[in-house]
């Protein structure tokens, strides 16, 4: 996806104060080179973070001057009721938290602030101590993550409980601007159903910012990167070559394709209401897809790796583990490189 189309899909969601269910577009993440970050400006609107088939996600929105937001991309929860605000730790690489934690004087005035607030029926403080022990419980699953993740990379969270009708854009307006807050985010509620052990291989589209579609890159200060000239689209030979590719494998289970049309008229009914939303995004916007569904009990790893040296293919998630990426920006307002969360090897 561009950042024609960025732009875009940002300038729409944050004038609506909308949300989007990104499991129609393609995710886009930066390449990066540090051990960890918390970085609200590094995901841009409805192009950054995974498809999640069935679950919430996580769309950080950046605006004008401090405008920095998350909201959780759930369709069926869009007038979600609670939210957290999440303070500044050394970890951040926010500018707006100095690389240091929040101080006290700066958490009490935060406090004040939330407490003049009609929009909130109840506000809760949590400490670094058990927001780790919370974070520990969740991830029991996942070893990669606890590895991670260290105590004191985790910021400490005021938790909202909004009154009927409020939205969490209030919020966020309120806080704008003021010292050690890292961001604010609607919080999803818990999914009811497993999620299925499903891939999803995102192909490249035209001038793909992506380096696996071909996309050049130049690396810039403190190690950031940016789009010098987009790669190419995938080809009708290397969308075959792909699925033969896919059907052969052993550990697959059933596979089907999705071409740009067919993303198109899904996502348009499933925001026909949004006008604003479906002005932003055309036809081109969209990715082609192939999701494959796995075996039981197979190893997904491999398979990953495998498609994503693939060539025309600029993206590949694994569902169940992409999930716990979504969890921890909603949850607990970190952002870890894939490699953290899901590692595939090499």
């Amino acid at each position: 996806m561009t950042s024609r189309v960025e732009d875009r899909l940002r300038e729409a969601l944050v004038e609506a104060g909308e949300t989007v269910d990104i499991s129609a577009l393609a995710p886009l993440r930066e390449p990066q080179g540090r051990r960890f970050r918390v970085d609200f400006r590094l995901v841009a609107a409805a192009a950054a973070v995974v498809v999640l088939a069935g679950a919430a996600t996580a769309v950080w929105l950046v605006g004008s001057g401090d405008e920095n937001r998350a909201v959780a991309a759930d369709p069926a929860s869009a007038e979600s009721t609670e939210a957290a605000v999440f303070l500044c730790t050394k970890s951040a690489t926010e500018p707006k938290c100095q690389g240091r934690d929040v101080s006290l004087e700066e958490t009490e005035a935060i406090q004040r602030t939330l407490k003049e607030l009609p929009q909130l029926e109840e506000i809760s403080f949590t400490d670094q101590k058990t927001a780790y022990k919370n974070f520990q419980a969740a991830f029991a699953h996942n070893k990669a993550v606890l590895d991670a993740v260290e105590a004191t990379d985790l910021p400490t969270s005021f938790r909202l409980k909004l009154r009927k009708g409020a939205r969490t854009q209030e919020v966020e307006k309120a806080l704008r601007g003021v010292p050690g807050v890292l961001g604010v985010v609607e919080q999803a509620p818990p999914m009811t159903e497993p999620l299925k052990p499903q891939i999803n291989v995102f192909l490249c589209g035209k001038a793909s910012p992506l380096p696996a579609c071909g996309a050049k890159r130049e690396s810039q200060e403190k190690g950031d990167f940016k789009v010098t000239k987009g790669g190419k689209a995938v080809t009708t030979a290397q969308k075959q070559a792909i699925e033969r590719t896919i059907k052969a494998m052993p550990e697959v289970k059933e596979v089907v394709f999705e071409d740009q049309t067919v993303a198109y008229e899904r996502f348009r009914r499933q925001y026909r209401d949004n006008k604003r939303l479906l002005d932003a995004v055309k036809v081109g916007d969209m990715p082609e897809t192939f999701t494959v569904m796995m075996k039981p009990e197979v190893e997904w790893a491999p398979v990953v790796r495998k498609l994503r040296k693939q060539p025309g293919v600029s993206q590949v998630f694994y569902v169940p583990c992409a999930a716990d990426n979504t969890e921890l920006a909603t949850a607990f307002g970190l952002i870890l490189p894939d490699e953290k969360v899901c590692p595939v090897g090499k």
